[in-house]
């Protein structure tokens, strides 16, 4: 949980570093645009997921294509959602908002000494990014009581957080062999090879973009065909170009025809395109509103291929607007942009 300050720069950030000077870095961007907003990877996270999940109980004939009195016995009619993490003495505007959009603080310690997070990025015209970022509180997030907020049968993400935070979470999660999807992208520049290797292999999921799951796949000496035998399914977001799954089929939530067609296969490849939208405003909130809406599909139950329909999506209103919690979705623009990527 964060306050992040978003700055947009008008130019594209590879025009003014030379490649030969790296090493005595140098450079100031102006940037033309600069909005404070509520953030961190939590809070947008949670976010996206609340905003879903009031559709998705609503309708859920949006995504079978059925009504609810047909809906599978396997998917739930309801889940809950909450934040396990630290937060400063200004994060009293984030205890509101989460109380506002029905997310559980229970599991929050608030450190009344320090300051929340705070991150800084500017994105170029090419939507490449550059990150600064303060944890602050978010170290309290080691203290957070694992043992009274989650069961065997939840579904965690591990995602950037406080390094003894991050690694509490996987942890306690490793050690209680709970359900997670393991975030590790931006926990790279700190994290060993060994914890690193230790929170990959005991995930049912493992996410990131493409440059990150590279960096993990060359960290852990490890492919993506090695992980998914391994029972670990990994999804690689594209940005523009949507998302892609590798698993294993006995691993997944699938439906009848799904399973008909991978009895033979040892693994499964999935690819959704991303929505088009008319204008991409701010893409930084686009990863964390793909996790919100993957995850809540798939607590409730929905096979793989809506998972990440849905997940997709919900990452394009994320982009729509400046922030990474300042978007809504109306259930008939969600059911108009699913028809986008279902046809």
């Amino acid at each position: 949980m964060s306050w992040d300050t978003i700055m947009d720069f008008p130019r594209r950030f590879v025009d003014f570093l030379a490649p030969e000077k790296l090493h005595q870095i140098n450079v100031s961007f102006v940037v033309d645009n600069l909005e404070k907003q509520m953030g961190g990877t939590a809070t947008n996270i949670a976010f996206a997921a609340s905003q879903i999940k009031k559709i998705l109980i609503s309708h859920p004939e949006f995504i079978s294509g059925s009504d609810s009195k047909q809906m599978p016995k396997r998917v739930r009619h309801d889940t809950s959602i909450y934040i396990l993490g630290g937060l400063g003495k200004d994060g009293k505007d984030h205890l509101r908002f989460f109380k506002k959009n029905k997310i559980d603080t229970r599991g929050i310690v608030v450190d009344k000494n320090i300051f929340s997070a705070n991150g800084s990025v500017i994105t170029d015209i090419k939507d490449n990014q550059i990150w600064g970022f303060y944890y602050g509180a978010c170290e309290r997030g080691k203290d957070v009581e694992f043992t009274k907020f989650v069961r065997k049968d939840n579904l965690m993400i591990i995602s950037a957080n406080h390094p003894r935070a991050f690694l509490a979470a996987q942890k306690y999660a490793v050690k209680n062999k709970v359900d997670y999807l393991y975030d590790a992208g931006m926990s790279l520049t700190w994290i060993t090879d060994k914890d690193l290797k230790q929170g990959v292999m005991n995930a049912t999921y493992l996410i990131g973009n493409d440059y990150e799951i590279a960096m993990i796949i060359k960290r852990i000496k490890m492919t993506e065909k090695e992980l998914v035998k391994k029972g670990v399914n990994v999804i690689t977001t594209l940005g523009e170009k949507g998302v892609k799954f590798e698993g294993n089929p006995k691993s997944q939530i699938l439906n009848p025809k799904q399973i008909l067609n991978s009895k033979l296969q040892k693994e499964i490849s999935l690819y959704i395109p991303a929505v088009k939208v008319h204008k991409v405003v701010d893409p930084t909130g686009a990863g964390d509103g793909f996790r919100g809406g993957f995850m809540v599909a798939l607590a409730l139950g929905y096979d793989m291929i809506d998972c990440l329909k849905v997940g997709n999506v919900v990452a394009s209103f994320a982009i729509e607007k400046y922030g990474t919690v300042n978007y809504k979705m109306s259930k008939g623009e969600f059911e108009k942009r699913l028809r986008l990527i279902s046809s």
